[in-house]
């Protein structure tokens, strides 16, 4: 399978937050359109720190990040962003590398979205189940050690 690109908008939430109170003019909302690599390998959104200063995101916190050739850097956290594509919506954080860096679409903001990777066109696409609105997993399976009935271990009856 070859590397499939697509065209997302990046917003600052902050600033869409405040326009939608009508604390900050609409177009003031500080907004890229950018093309990201989509990185199904990749778990977050990924931006160069030019990108993150151009939207002025904030830290939220620091995090450690490996980059495909194994080497680890402490990155800034930064957020709220927002992600669109296909009249889709995720919001969340970023983590900002340094310059020179590619945009990557990691998995948390495709599976928010509901997209997926296209091998046959090389697009990214809109999961074609579920077209009008994205569908998400919002109930998961938790196991405790194996205990049938959930309980930590230590709180197991002896």
């Amino acid at each position: 399978m070859g590397t499939i690109h697509a065209e997302i908008e990046l917003r600052n939430q902050a600033d869409e937050s405040l326009a939608g109170a009508g604390h900050l003019p609409p177009a003031r909302v500080r907004v890229a359109s950018v093309r990201a690599l989509v990185d199904t390998g990749a778990t977050s959104l990924v931006i160069p720190e030019s990108l993150r200063r151009q939207l002025g995101l904030g830290t939220v916190a620091k995090k450690l990040a490996a980059r495909a050739d194994g080497t680890v850097l402490k990155c800034d956290l930064v957020g709220p962003i927002e992600v669109r594509f296909g009249g889709r919506v995720s919001i969340g954080t970023a983590i900002a590398m340094p310059d020179p860096a590619q945009v990557l679409l990691g998995a948390l903001q495709m599976e928010d979205m509901d997209l997926l990777p296209d091998p046959g066109t090389q697009r990214l696409i809109v999961n074609p189940e579920s077209p009008d609105r994205a569908r998400v997993l919002a109930v998961g399976v938790r196991v405790f050690g194996g205990d049938p009935e959930g309980r930590h271990p230590e709180n197991r009856p002896r």
